[in-house]
């Protein structure tokens, strides 16, 4: 029965006193018993802290709320604290300036039989600037849905696998999400990863969000690469027991270096976009040598993804080899 399963939602958070009390109300308005909110202030300076303290006092019964209250040391500080503290059998993250319905852990729970060991959901993108929403579905019979979203919101994860292999958050500026979903994935199996078409979760995008404001920064603990080599190095390799699969798994590194080239050429120089980019393309020669010969990057595949992401990708590959890709992005 999922009521006897109990579901942590960790919220980070830093100065967000404008916005909590609708997110940690949607986590009170849970119609599921067994609720533990952990919310992490992370250095927040604009009452956040006392606005959490009376929002506690409101916790309804089926919700034992918890605030951890530490020095600014970054979103992924922030989680890993949440995760040493969480005692629910299955963990669920949530943004401090995001929303869920009120089934959202019935909906996921339901979808996860206690054997399976991750569910992955559909999302909501809601445009603050607009107010625009859009509906991000998955096709839970593509098995590219598995990797499409690399947030680690609208899924669950299980604790006992978590903390059975160590599994945190990295400390990077870029792509931590990227690592610790792909991370604790290497340790899943086949057949136990379950795709819903929709969780309900709604992302709000902000033109002064991180993934949007920062990406383009050129820093030392924004290379990619560096991430993606930690990555690497700590995830169990891939088998035919495993969750993922080699040929997605290699299309999912080659998407995700084009969509950082594509981030960074907007806040490089001319030489420093050469330099990274040839440091990218060398590091993805170096750890999948065929790479270009990958079913994937055909015309129609992965079913599952956009098209125009499909095109993209694609078209970035083939300009590559074309020796085009860097002077257009130069240009952009």
């Amino acid at each position: 029965m999922t009521s006897e399963r109990f579901v942590t939602i960790i919220i980070p958070v830093y100065n967000g006193a404008s916005v909590l009390g609708e997110s940690v109300g949607d986590v009170f308005s849970q119609d599921y018993p067994h609720v533990e909110l952990i919310v992490v202030n992370d250095g927040s300076s604009d009452g956040s802290v006392k606005l959490l303290e009376n929002l506690l006092e409101k916790a309804p019964s089926n919700v034992t709320m918890k605030i951890i209250d530490q020095p600014n040391g970054g979103i992924c500080s922030a989680r890993n604290a949440g995760l040493n503290a969480a005692s629910g059998d299955y963990i669920a993250f949530m943004d401090q300036d995001d929303r869920i319905p009120r089934d959202y852990v019935s909906r996921l729970l339901d979808a996860m039989s206690p054997e399976d060991e991750m569910v992955i959901g559909g999302s909501i993108n809601l445009h603050a600037d607009t107010g625009k929403t859009v509906n991000r579905d998955l096709d839970s019979q593509a098995p590219w849905s598995m990797y499409r979203n690399t947030a680690p919101w609208g899924r669950l994860y299980r604790r006992d696998i978590i903390d059975a292999n160590g599994i945190r958050f990295e400390d990077h500026k870029i792509s931590e999400d990227f690592y610790f979903n792909f991370l604790y994935l290497s340790y899943c199996h086949k057949g136990k990863v379950k795709v819903v078409p929709q969780s309900g979760y709604m992302w709000t995008i902000s033109k002064d969000s991180e993934s949007h404001a920062n990406m383009s920064k050129i820093e030392e603990d924004r290379d990619v690469t560096e991430m993606l080599d930690k990555l690497l190095t700590d995830m169990k390799p891939v088998t035919r027991e495993s969750a993922l699969e080699n040929e997605l798994f290699e299309y999912l590194i080659i998407k995700h270096i084009v969509w950082y080239l594509l981030f960074v050429r907007k806040g490089a120089s001319r030489k420093a976009m050469k330099e990274i980019y040839a440091k990218c393309m060398r590091w993805l020669e170096e750890h999948f040598p065929d790479y270009k010969k990958n079913p994937m990057l055909k015309p129609g595949r992965p079913a599952g993804e956009s098209r125009k992401i499909r095109f993209i990708v694609r078209a970035a590959i083939r300009l590559h080899r074309m020796h085009l890709l860097l002077p257009i992005l130069k240009l952009m």
